[in-house]
Order: C-alpha cells, then sequence, then structure tokens
C-alpha cells in the first residue's frame, strides 16, 4: 500500500512538472512602429507594410551551435526567443520610417547585414511557426538595403531605435533574446505534494 501511495504522488507531481509553458519575451512598439501575430509565411512583397512592424518567431529555443549575429556569436546552450522587425512595402515603393521596440527580455544579438546571410542561415530553426519562402529579390538579399538610410541603435539592453528607407525588397532585422522560460507551474507545487505525502506517511505510521 506504501508503495502505492508514492507511486500515485510521484505521477502527480509529473504531471504538475508538465504543465509549466514557455511565453515568448513581449514586444512592446512606439513611436511609429506595431506588433502583430506571428504571419504564417513570409516572402517576396508578403507581407507588406508602410510603417515599421514586428513579430515574434521561435520560444525557448536552445541553441545546437554558435549563433552567428552582427559583431560576434551567442554560443550554443543559450535558450532565446527570436523576434523579427520589418519594412517591406509592395514593389518598389519609397517609403522611409522609424520606430522603436522594446522586449521584456534582454537583447543579446541583432542580424541586420546588408546581404542578409546570418538570417537565412537561422531561419530553419528560429522561424518558430514562421515559414520563409526565398524567391525574387527577397530571396537573394534580407537585412537593412541601405547603410546610409538604415539604422539599428541601442538605446539600453531591452531597447532599441531602428530607422528604415524601404525600395525594394525591403528592410528585415532579427532580434535575437535571452528566452522568458518560466519555471514550471508545477515546482510551485511541489513543497505542497511532498508536504501532504510525509503527513500521509505519518498517519499510517500512528494508525
Amino acid at each position: 500500500m506504501k508503495m502505492k501511495i508514492l507511486s500515485r504522488t510521484a505521477a502527480a507531481v509529473a504531471v504538475l512538472l508538465a504543465a509549466g509553458v514557455s511565453q515568448a519575451a513581449t514586444i512592446t512598439a512606439s513611436n511609429g512602429g506595431s506588433v502583430i501575430a506571428s504571419p504564417a509565411t513570409v516572402g517576396e512583397d508578403d507581407p507588406t507594410n508602410r510603417s515599421i512592424e514586428a513579430f515574434n518567431e521561435i520560444v525557448g529555443y536552445t541553441l545546437l551551435a554558435d549563433l552567428a549575429v552582427d559583431g560576434g556569436v551567442i554560443s550554443a546552450g543559450t535558450i532565446v526567443d527570436s523576434h523579427m522587425i520589418f519594412l517591406n512595402t509592395a514593389g518598389s515603393t519609397d517609403v522611409t520610417a522609424t520606430a522603436t521596440f522594446s522586449f521584456s527580455e534582454r537583447i543579446i544579438g541583432i542580424m541586420s547585414e546588408t546581404n542578409g546571410a546570418n538570417m537565412f542561415a537561422s531561419d530553419s530553426f528560429l522561424g518558430g511557426p514562421v515559414t520563409y519562402v526565398a524567391g525574387g529579390n527577397y530571396g537573394s538579399n534580407r537585412g537593412l538595403e541601405n547603410a546610409a538610410t538604415d539604422f539599428v541603435q541601442f538605446v539600453d539592453l531591452f531597447t532599441i531605435d531602428v530607422g528604415m528607407r524601404v525600395t525594394e525588397p525591403g528592410d528585415w532585422v532579427r532580434v535575437v533574446t535571452v528566452s522568458a522560460v518560466p519555471l514550471p507551474a508545477g515546482m510551485l507545487l511541489l513543497p505542497t505534494g511532498l508536504a501532504g505525502l510525509a503527513f500521509m506517511r505519518r498517519r499510517r505510521k500512528a494508525a
């Protein structure tokens, strides 16, 4: 009977430990920017906009190898969230915009190089629910179009200012943050479960 009680308690604790759910680092937009739901696909002129927007990609991803970002690497084994910021007009429409984006978790890497090499290399695992479709100008060039007119500037470790002037194929910046993976909900209840088990054992001893 004692073994049965222990088995049931262990099973209950396992269920509780599995109850924690990963949540993406939240994005707050200001100064002309906005946050949208993650699109199912991204490709040439899809989606398009006339002001700078951001969306979430992967949540709680453990890097299997060092990740190349502007100016360095993020070490393998780091758990990250990924986010995309973009301005992408239809055709060659010329639009200039600026915006500020703040993240609830610390920014540890940016991908904004004009040839898009780091972004293309990481689309398959940092894209999360988004499928990136190659083709057209988008398929050969993604990042910031022009170093003279486009910029990403750190305000602090959580906030960046972004400026983009778009003609074709659009400006794209991937932001990598420390993951906001919470303590599993079951961990908060674990002490209660263990206390209950001890109480049941004491009752059986007294009986």
